[in-house]
């Protein structure tokens, strides 16, 4: 668990740096913008439901009445028609700030003072703040409303919204499109300035600390709106239906004009003219068809959503099922971010795509190197147990050869019965060994799982510990090892054959690691809250600090360990203890000897 929750930890971090890095860089942020085109190229074309209708300038109407800059007497002779069609809203989108000729300029003056409801273009000389306008000229101008004619393109040149505002060289002009609303809707006062604008009770998302930026909600690729050539006006085949009560907006739509400008729904290397980009803002405004980016109050939330949903599929689920669900996940952005469009909300889809699989990446890192480690744990226990029952096999294999060969020597009918009785004896005590040795290794696996009970009852230490001497001594004999013993009288609540077990483990491991003719010493000292100390003191080679570690796993023998042995006994002491509700400790330098004590309350 603590090396999961490390790995956990470690990848959260990962994740939380590499978030914001994912969520906001100029590659993500292009993609979003042409995620956005694509999104919006999807929808089915709205349709020209605003009133708006294009009366355009186009190639026929100058092959027939001469190049650019548009003849100013034909432009008035085509006004004076359209005013018979009651317009009721009339855009210029053509620069009238340079003189003509008298007679022209009068007539065209005459003409634009027949629309009550006039919006004439604008434009900054430059991208300076101190550039200058491009104005109408005052007698042309008259009282007409004044609308700037600026689009804003984004990095990568595509007109995806407009600034409704615009300031230079002391003035200040409203949008073109947003000056034909206002008229079309009979606002007589000026557009309302606060957070957002209001417009005769609309309120328009376009905040000041935004530059008055507006998203234009395109109706559909060029062609949408309905568009009547300026030539067909002036020969007499225009339909005044076509005008009536709407806001007619005048432009050149010519090739090579200049006047076009790229789109998220332009096509074919081809840009959309002016007057259909001012009537796709006029549609926005007139239904209020609004387009809002989620902002980052919002995105952050929607971030961490995705990585959330990421992580957490990435730690429940396994193989295809989890495939599956990353899949499924990862194609729901896109259609939320669709439908979110259609709702007038825009989901930087490229961010959460790209949070998404940063996160997931991550997660199944993570993952991936839990399961590593899970799997090379397993390993390890699946090697210490093939060890222990190879260790287990070689230490039975001794005593049943003795058994065997033993056993094939006493059916011989010539060996003498004093031999006979000597070999049964052998057997016998063969036999008793390899009995001691399942019994002790069943006693480990046993105890370890918690399945043998302890049978406590009140032990007099001082008596137990005679025994164990008495039996330990007989084994010390054999290498001239003496064992001294400081035993006070005490009292504990224990199963007394298991603790019998474990002190004449610990002394018989102590007379094994000593030296001939040395001495090991056994020591009882009261403990805390009435529970006792029971110490093995050798004078052997001692343990190496790394040892130390790992001496009370099973079948672990130290590196230093030439006697004979299992390496269960340790692990058997070790075990009692902790059944007793205690522990083993153990205190030893190298060449210093070691000192082994069992910690053990008093018991209930």
């Amino acid at each position: 668990m603590g090396e999961k929750l490390h790995v956990r930890l470690i990848c959260l971090a990962i994740l939380a740096a590499g978030l914001p890095f994912a969520a906001w860089n100029d590659f993500v942020e292009q993609t979003n913008r042409q995620f956005y085109d694509l999104l919006l190229s999807l929808r089915a074309p709205a349709g020209g439901r605003a009133p708006a209708v294009l009366l355009a300038v186009d190639d026929q109407t100058l092959a027939r009445y001469g190049p650019l800059p548009f003849s100013r007497a034909a432009l008035a002779r085509g006004l004076g028609v359209l005013a018979g069609f009651e317009p009721r809203v009339v855009g210029i989108d053509l620069l009238l700030a340079e003189a003509g000729r008298t007679e022209e300029d009068a007539a065209l003056a005459a003409g634009l003072a027949r629309f009550p409801k006039l919006v004439l273009a604008a434009a900054l000389s430059g991208d300076s703040p101190r550039a200058g306008w491009i104005w109408p000229l005052d007698h042309l101008a008259g009282r007409a409303s004044i609308g700037h004619v600026h689009a804003a393109p984004d990095e990568d040149g595509v007109v995806r919204s407009v600034l409704l505002e615009k300031q230079g060289g002391g003035r200040r002009a409203w949008a073109f499109g947003l000056e034909c609303a206002r008229l079309y809707l009979g606002a007589g006062a000026p557009v309302e300035e606060r957070a957002s604008l209001l417009l005769s009770g609309l309120r328009i998302p376009a905040r000041r600390d935004e530059s008055r930026r507006l998203l234009v909600n395109y109706a559909g690729p060029e062609g949408v709106f309905r568009r009547v050539s300026f030539r067909s006006l002036l020969e007499g085949q225009a339909d005044p239906a076509d005008f009536r009560d709407r806001i007619v907006i005048v432009g050149v739509t010519a090739q090579g004009a200049g006047d076009r400008l790229f789109t998220p729904l332009s096509s074919g290397g081809l840009g959309m003219s002016g007057i259909e980009i001012h009537a796709n803002v006029v549609r926005t405004v007139l239904e209020g068809a609004f387009l809002g980016p989620l902002g980052a109050p919002a995105e952050i939330p929607g971030y961490l959503a995705v990585a959330g949903a990421a992580v957490a599929l990435a730690k429940r689920l396994r193989g295809l099922k989890l495939a599956s669900a990353l899949a499924a996940l990862m194609l729901a952005l896109p259609s939320a971010s669709y439908a979110a469009l259609r709702a007038g909300s825009v989901w930087p889809l490229a961010s959460l795509l790209a949070v998404f699989v940063w996160a997931a990446g991550v997660a199944l890192a993570a993952e991936y190197g839990i399961a590593a480690a899970a799997l090379r744990r397993e390993e390890r226990r699946r090697q210490e147990y093939a060890f222990r029952v190879q260790a287990m096999a070689h230490e039975i294999k001794t005593p049943l050869t003795a058994i065997q060969g033993s056993s094939e020597m006493i059916a011989d009918a010539s060996v003498p019965e004093p031999a006979r009785a000597e070999i049964a004896g052998l057997i016998h005590k063969e036999s008793k060994r390899l009995t001691g040795l399942v019994e002790t290794f069943l006693n480990v696996e046993r105890i370890s799982a918690g399945s043998l009970a302890l049978e406590k009852q009140p032990v007099d230490l001082a008596a137990l510990c005679a025994e164990v001497l008495e039996r330990a001594r007989l084994y010390a004999a054999r290498k001239r090892t003496a064992i001294q013993a400081e035993v006070p009288p005490a009292a504990i609540l224990a199963d007394p054959e298991l603790l019998s077990f474990a002190v004449y483990n610990l002394l018989t491991n102590a007379v094994k690691y000593s030296p001939k003719q040395s001495t090991v010493r056994l020591e009882v000292r009261a403990g805390a809250g009435g529970g006792v100390l029971i110490s093995v003191t050798d004078s052997g080679q001692g343990i190496e600090p790394a040892e130390q570690k790992r001496i009370f796993e099973r079948f672990y023998r130290g590196k230093q360990a030439a006697e004979p042995g299992t390496g269960l006994g340790l692990a058997l002491v070790k075990e009692i203890a902790v059944q007793h509700g205690g522990r083993v400790e153990v205190d030893s330098k190298p060449g210093a000897g070691s000192r082994f004590t069992l910690v053990l309350p008093a018991g209930d």
